[in-house]
């Protein structure tokens, strides 16, 4: 009976202290049940599942960085759409190197447009960034003329960022495993090391948490808030030239919806719409559920939710995720 009350401390006190901890048992349970859909578990779509949460993934780490910090950014498809391009046009021009920068620069400007906004007018974070989400798709419409940019010729750099891992694939059949999961896992081991083990990352918390306590103890929260935005903008920017790196192509309407899948990836992780409480790994697991969800659904072949209507379960997830995750606290 000792052993019983024991064990059920422990995996009360995991639950309590781990933020990890929910998010993984709702990947566990969900690719379970997904083993039982007939060409789920095979190797062909475990890679495809990797590989689309390696967008979504990459957005939701600047996402989830901002959440905590008590703030929203609908327009990180947009700034994706934007980064996507600038990288295109400027590497299909000759000029890769300038691409990049400007592909990572120029959105990360917009970002802390976003922050600037919010700082300097108070206006809710969800209402500055659905004005400009359809404002910098315009101004790339402008920019491109709302033509779509396209090539067949495949540099080097894109492999860099986006090709296949011919090494690791010819070793397993029907894998597909590509550079770019190692951009997530990386930058995702640095921001997660930014968050929970630098005097900046005590600063978002505080700041999402109670920003009056914060700013009583000198942290300055308006600038914590435009520099979240920032990052969130630097690596919608990032998420566009893996788009470009994979697929060579760009439009005005690329990442459109791409915002909501970063915010449940974020949500399902475990990150507290209100602010104050999240983890980066979680994000990841988070954005690692949705795309499982959605090869799943595609497999499932459901009449009324086929694959350009998987929104609706997107929003469906976000309710379950924030139900159950509170759920989880109370418990523990």
């Amino acid at each position: 009976m000792r052993d019983a009350h024991t064990w059920q401390e422990k995996l009360r006190r995991t639950f309590a202290y781990s933020s990890v901890a929910g998010p993984l048992l709702v990947l566990v349970v969900v690719f379970t049940l997904l083993c039982f859909v007939p060409k789920f578990f095979t190797l062909r779509s475990v890679t495809g599942i990797i590989n689309a949460a390696t967008l979504s993934g990459m957005l939701a780490i600047g996402v989830t960085m901002l959440m905590i910090s008590g703030e929203f950014d609908l327009s990180v498809g947009s700034v994706m759409a934007v980064g996507g391009y600038l990288f295109g046009h400027f590497s299909m021009s000759g000029k890769p190197l300038l691409g990049l920068m400007l592909a990572l620069l120029i959105p990360a400007l917009l970002g802390a447009v976003n922050g600037l906004i919010l700082v300097g007018t108070n206006i809710p974070s969800f209402i500055v960034t659905l004005g400009t989400k359809y404002l910098y798709r315009g101004l790339l419409w402008i920019i491109s003329g709302g033509a779509m940019l396209q090539t067949v010729e495949k540099l080097g750099i894109y492999n860099v960022f986006n090709g296949r891992l011919d090494v690791i694939n010819d070793l397993f059949k029907g894998a597909n495993f590509r550079t770019s999961l190692f951009w997530l896992l990386g930058i995702g081991l640095i921001m997660q090391y930014v968050l929970t083990r630098t005097a900046y990352g005590n600063h978002v918390f505080s700041v999402g948490g109670n920003p009056g306590a914060a700013r009583g103890q000198g942290v300055n929260v308006k600038r914590v808030k435009v520099v979240n935005f920032a990052i969130t903008g630097l690596l919608g920017g990032f998420t566009g030239i893996l788009l470009f790196s994979q697929y060579a192509t760009v439009r005005v309407a690329s990442g459109d919806g791409m915002e909501l899948s970063a915010i449940a990836a974020a949500v399902v992780g475990g990150t507290l719409i209100t602010g104050g409480y999240g983890n980066i790994f979680g994000a990841l697991i988070g954005a690692l559920t949705i795309s499982t969800l959605r090869t799943g659904v595609v497999l499932m072949n459901i009449p009324f939710i086929p694959a350009d209507n998987f929104e609706a379960v997107v929003g469906v997830t976000i309710i379950l995720a924030v139900i159950l995750n509170n759920w989880l606290r109370k418990r523990a």
